[in-house]
């Protein structure tokens, strides 16, 4: 006879068998199974299958084609080097290495060689070894990787999906704490979930529920307004809260302009207040609204508000705490006990039918999310200094942006005050501030004292200064862009990643006597960047590898992360570039080499397409339209306040083909986008963006149009 939990763990499995052949058959990759025996082809699909599981459960990725992003992470076999799937998020630095076992009774585990497989693999993605995978890795998928590892605030996670129990053999987990020992606190943060039998069944539970569950909340210290519509306030137990989303599923999000957008930086924060502050929760969070079409309050005994009301809400949406209600969901599976402990403000809004108070829902909504936070860049707008660094520029007929919210010029037009206190922190004679910058650029901000902010403003730098260190630091990136296309391994790594480091040996290397002098030779500074970036990089290479291993232990993030270590790597640089002493010779090992994966030629921007064939006459109109569901709803109130705010006309400008009718100025199609969303105030938008799918030329989009001209000619 069986067991009761062997019961409900043989059910849960039928179902997500269910689910994986209901939402990922046609979707996973299975050509290099051709010819195996059906049994093995089935294995195959059910391992990736998981993995495409899990992948859409631990980003949180919504929408029609979730299934679809979730099953392209899938790398699974032949060199996976222990990684089933990859997932890079699309709003934070980010990445999800999965690693799935499935077992058809439900046992699966992990040992310690299949770990150390994994840790390994994830050792040659730091590498940038992307060539060793499979061609599942595709080139985006490596320049993704490429560009969160590069941020210095990169999280990466360690997801083992089991068919199977969430626990691990000590020895497992030893293999993962010892890397993440190694690495963590030094510019990436490793961490490792495990998802078991249980959480995929819940996962899957919650993505199913039916429409309209009634949810449930106990208030507590409750405030009551029963006109035009009731409205009850007070206090509830996070640990309740989160059990909404297990009743409700996404349908709690229908009415929000956004749906819970995965693991972004204020859920992580909002996960980290309850499991590690939970009494002061309260104080850390600023509540959740909820609207409902009725609702049901009963008392234990008298109508008193120092009694606890027990509501009951039908067709409720959490309009304003979407992230938090999810989160709060998430934390519960890890800490429920430390739920258990925290309270939650709610307000909850009983609006009727809609045809009883027209309007007043989407009003609601609309008034709860117009608040945007205050950062500690938004206060350097009151130092006049940045007004006179603005008006000394002007005069020399270039842009500067220093308020947060405003269009950054074109690189030629000027600059922002972001990109000034980049440059101005390279300029400065302590390391440690170009260290800071490239892990935190909101360490610029700091106005205490002592504080960074003071040390590169307060002394009043002058226009002539702020734009030639700017200058300068852009020659510097640049000369390492093009070094680095000759690069691999750690020397690779440097280049892309150690660019603030060696702007600041850059910057020592010149004459920095009079650099805040109107007479300072900038030009001639400039003009220097280029050969002194070509021998500082040999040099810092040489030091590091001499004082840490060209195989180290200590990865590159760790020695570029740590102010003492850079110090003594600059001394040492230093030391040797101002002695005149040769470059030492660059490792043949840190050399490209020819065999490497070929890589597919650029196809042209569709800009250049367009220009190049004559398409389109100057003034031709172009619309802007949102490219999904999620970035329509972030947007269309403010496109709706303003019309021009859609609108573009067409110019013969090679670089800038796009003037925005509500600006005047020139823009490029994607850099207009990501304008649109900083004046919008979407906080969280995509990283990068695809503007020519977003801007329609007679009702085709652009990147289409661009697409048939370059398919003609090609044919001809």
């Amino acid at each position: 006879m069986q067991r009761p939990d062997d019961v409900r763990t043989e059910r849960a499995l039928r179902k997500i068998k269910d689910i994986l052949k209901r939402d990922f058959t046609d979707l996973i990759d299975l050509s290099d199974l051709e010819g195996k025996q059906p049994r093995d082809q089935e294995s195959a699909f059910l391992s990736r299958g998981l993995a495409a599981l899990a992948v859409k459960g631990v980003t949180g990725w919504s929408g029609d084609d979730r299934n679809t992003k979730a099953a392209t992470c899938v790398i699974d076999g032949r060199d996976d080097f222990g990684i089933d799937a990859i997932a890079v998020s699309e709003n934070t630095s980010e990445i999800w290495l999965v690693q799935a076992k499935w077992s058809h009774k439900g046992r699966a585990g992990l040992d310690q060689a299949a770990a150390l497989k994994f840790v390994r693999g994830w050792k040659r993605l730091e590498r940038h070894e992307y060539e060793r995978f499979n061609s599942r890795v595709t080139e985006e998928m490596a320049q993704r990787i490429r560009k969160v590892l590069k941020s210095f605030q990169a999280k990466v996670h360690f997801v083992i999906v089991l068919t199977g129990p969430e626990e691990l053999h000590p020895n497992v987990l030893d293999v993962f704490e010892e890397e993440f020992k190694e690495t963590n606190g030094f510019g990436l943060n490793l961490d490792l979930r495990v998802i078991g039998t249980d959480r995929l069944w819940e996962q899957i539970r919650v993505e199913e529920v039916p429409r309209s569950q009634p949810i449930q909340a106990t208030m507590r210290q409750w405030l009551y307004q029963h006109r035009p519509v009731e409205l009850y306030q007070g206090f509830v137990r996070a640990n309740e809260v989160a059990a909404w989303y297990s009743t409700a599923g996404r349908h709690l999000f229908r009415r929000n302009i956004r749906d819970f957008l995965g693991t972004t930086e204020v859920n992580s924060e909002i996960a980290d207040a309850i499991t590690g502050d939970p009494e002061l929760f309260l104080y850390l969070h600023s509540g959740i609204t909820v609207i409902c079409e009725s609702l049901e309050a009963s008392f234990d005994g008298p109508r008193k508000q120092s009694d606890p009301v027990a509501l009951t809400l039908h067709n409720a949406s959490v309009i304003d705490g979407a992230q938090s209600v999810t989160s709060l969901h998430r934390a519960s599976l890890d800490n429920p006990e430390a739920l258990s402990e925290a309270l939650v403000s709610v307000n909850v809004i009983c609006t009727g039918q809609d045809g009883n108070s027209p309007g007043l829902p989407a009003r609601i909504t609309h008034a709860r999310n117009r608040q945007n936070p205050v950062k500690d860049r938004d206060f350097v707008s009151l130092d006049p200094t940045q007004s006179l660094i603005g008006e000394e520029l002007a005069i020399r007929g270039l842009q500067y942006t220093y308020r947060r919210g405003e269009p950054d010029p074109a690189p030629e037009q000027g600059c922002s005050v972001v990109e000034a206190a980049i440059a101005l922190a390279c300029a400065h004679s302590n390391p440690r501030l170009a260290v800071e910058a490239k892990q935190n650029v909101e360490t610029l901000w700091d106005r205490s004292e002592g504080g960074t902010y003071g040390l590169l403003f307060g002394e009043e730098p002058g226009a002539p200064q702020v734009w030639g260190a700017v200058r300068l630091r852009r020659a510097v990136g640049n000369q390492l862009h093009e070094l680095s296309g000759k690069l691999r391994g750690r020397a690779f790594d440097l280049a892309e990643r150690g660019d603030l480091l060696i702007a600041h040996l850059v910057f020592q290397c010149v004459d920095r006597k009079e650099m805040n002098s109107d007479e300072y030779d900038w030009e001639e500074a400039v003009a220097q960047a280029l050969p002194l970036t070509a021998r500082v990089l040999p040099w810092l290479l040489h030091h590091m590898d001499a004082a840490h291993g060209s195989t180290a232990p200590a990865s590159i993030t760790r020695i570029l992360s740590d102010p003492k270590l850079c110090r003594d790597l600059v001394s040492l640089t230093l030391r040797d570039i101002r002695s005149g002493s040769e470059a030492p010779p660059v490792s043949a090992d840190y050399r490209a080499k020819a065999h490497q994966r070929p890589r597919k030629p650029r196809r042209p921007n569709s800009a250049t397409i367009l220009l190049n064939a004559g398409e389109l006459g100057p003034g031709t109109p172009l619309e802007f339209r949102p490219l999904n569901s999620t970035e329509e709803a972030a947007l269309r109130d403010w496109l709706t306040e303003d019309g021009r705010r859609s609108r573009a006309t067409w110019t013969n400008n090679r670089r800038y083909s796009l003037l925005w009718e509500f600006d005047g100025k020139h823009h490029s199609p994607s850099g207009l986008v990501m304008t649109m969303y900083e004046l919008a105030g979407w906080e969280d938008s995509p990283v990068a963006v695809q503007g020519p799918a977003r801007w329609y030329i007679e009702g085709e989009r652009m990147d289409r149009r661009a697409e048939r001209i370059l398919e003609k000619l090609e044919e001809e």
